[in-house]
């Protein structure tokens, strides 16, 4: 397992002319405080515009406090690096993500640890929507593939509203036998799928749990679905069939969590 996100996908670059590209920022005031409240380690420069307000001016002297680089642009120049995006006045240039090992995420010692683990979901904004999830309920970390998933970028980063700071990340080559190590761990492994399981009120797991969420429209791939235990549906009184899988996510840890 990699520690850190591998060189095939985009890296932080600058343009030409030295401008800073915005694909590998983290914007807004939320983004930016959970990585400073995580110790900063992940920024390698702090982005101000210098017409911003109170908000993103605290947040500059807070990384300045923590030796951290940060660099005031002029509004337009600060307007440009946004085009039209939400940075409100304040952004976090990023050295790539660190993910942890699984054996970390696994191992004995906490009281009723659950996790989350994804099939290869490919759409930064689904992703981000879980690690937000995950972080709001208490995840003890996320478990994904490393092939034909999103990776933590920093538009997951924005979509999960600093909640990627919160949750651990583990990137596996096999799925399926990471499931299978999480169920010799101890761990209840509950697949979500469109049909044929039971309901989440029928379901409630006896300490720890993995749940398991696959991609919109594949859905669990067959090793995968054969590394649960059970599979979780969540009913629908209505005539629409499917729910997107940030939308399930939440359902389903709501359901399970709270139990």
């Amino acid at each position: 397992m990699n520690r850190r996100r591998p060189d095939t996908k985009k890296r932080a670059s600058n343009t030409s002319d030295g401008r800073q590209k915005s694909d590998d920022l983290a914007y807004g005031i939320h983004a930016v405080q959970e990585l400073l409240n995580k110790g900063g380690q992940q920024i390698r420069q702090v982005l101000v515009d210098s017409g911003a307000g109170a908000g993103p001016a605290k947040l500059a002297q807070q990384a300045k406090d923590m030796g951290l680089e940060v660099r005031v642009l002029p509004s337009k120049a600060f307007g440009d690096l946004a085009k039209g995006r939400p940075f409100q006045g304040i952004a976090a240039k990023l050295a790539p993500f660190e993910y942890v090992d699984l054996d970390q995420l696994i191992a004995p010692g906490q009281s009723r640890p659950f996790l989350v683990a994804l099939d290869q979901v490919q759409d930064p904004q689904n992703f981000g929507s879980i690690l937000r999830t995950a972080a709001f309920f208490g995840a003890a970390g996320v478990i994904i593939p490393q092939d034909r998933q999103v990776f933590v970028t920093p538009a997951v980063i924005r979509a999960s509203a600093g909640g990627a700071m919160k949750v651990p990340v583990t990137k596996v080559v096999n799925l399926a036998r990471a499931l299978r190590a999480c169920t010799d761990a101890g761990f209840t492994v509950i697949g979500a799928a469109a049909a044929g399981g039971v309901t989440p009120s029928k379901l409630p797991p006896e300490g720890p749990f993995v749940l398991v969420l696959g991609s919109e429209g594949a859905g669990l791939r067959r090793l995968v679905q054969e590394s649960c235990q059970v599979l979780v549906t969540i009913p629908s009184p209505g005539e629409f069939e499917s729910l997107n899988v940030g939308v399930a996510a939440g359902i389903l840890m709501s359901a399970l969590v709270g139990h």
